[in-house]
């Protein structure tokens, strides 16, 4: 199946997205869903765990027909025409990872509040810097343990009205941050990320894509 994005940049930007998935794992798999004039690219970043997805939209042309394949990533991007501002959707592949089969619904989430990208960023770069000086001299199983426990810490800049609410946690900035979604200089820009929840779905829809965090 052909498909055809709304303008070359949509083409681009998601090029870039595939990349960026790429070059943190070969083997990334994204579930590629197409509803009306909007295309859908979800994945599972290698940093996520279980707890975040990524997502970015793509506008296409009016009239493209629907579709819902979960693909490797590095095959989507062959197939991507830049120039052309096209698609061939590969067939979908037999199995896949589990988070391809639960992700969040698309309508009903619940605007909660506003965070600031450059927060996103600070937040993300504490996280990364604190990593990077105990993980000296730590074997695997260590190095896991301080990743835990590193990237489950709360963003405490994300207030929300329902203090009940699951936090916004480092894991999440962190990958708004490695995929590009914070854009080329996050920790001085004055731009904000929106955030919504649906069950147990946090959203945060930054300027240059989304990350989806599950309590």
């Amino acid at each position: 199946m052909l498909i055809r994005f709304a303008s070359r940049r949509d083409g681009a930007a998601l090029g870039a997205y595939l990349e960026r998935l790429l070059h943190f794992d070969k083997g990334s798999v994204v579930r590629f869903v197409g509803v009306g004039p909007a295309a859908a690219a979800y994945s599972g970043p290698p940093f996520g765990g279980q707890t975040v997805l990524a997502l970015r939209l793509s506008a296409l042309q009016q009239g493209t027909e629907p579709f819902d394949v979960t693909v490797l990533a590095g095959k989507l991007l062959d197939n991507l025409s830049r120039d052309e501002g096209e698609l061939l959707v590969p067939d979908t592949m037999v199995g896949g990872p589990s988070w391809a089969g639960l992700l969040p619904p698309r309508t009903g989430w619940t605007r909660v509040g506003l965070i600031s990208v450059r927060e996103l960023g600070r937040a993300a770069a504490q996280g990364n810097a604190d990593f990077r000086f105990r993980a000296l001299g730590l074997d695997r199983a260590g190095l896991d343990a301080l990743g835990e426990e590193i990237w489950s810490r709360p963003v405490e800049a994300a207030q929300e009205a329902d203090s009940d609410a699951a936090p916004l946690t480092l894991r999440t900035a962190h990958a708004a941050q490695a995929l590009g979604f914070l854009g080329p200089d996050s920790e001085q820009t004055e731009e904000l990320a929106q955030l919504a929840r649906i069950g147990r779905w946090l959203r945060v829809d930054a300027p240059y894509g989304t990350v989806l965090q599950r309590d």
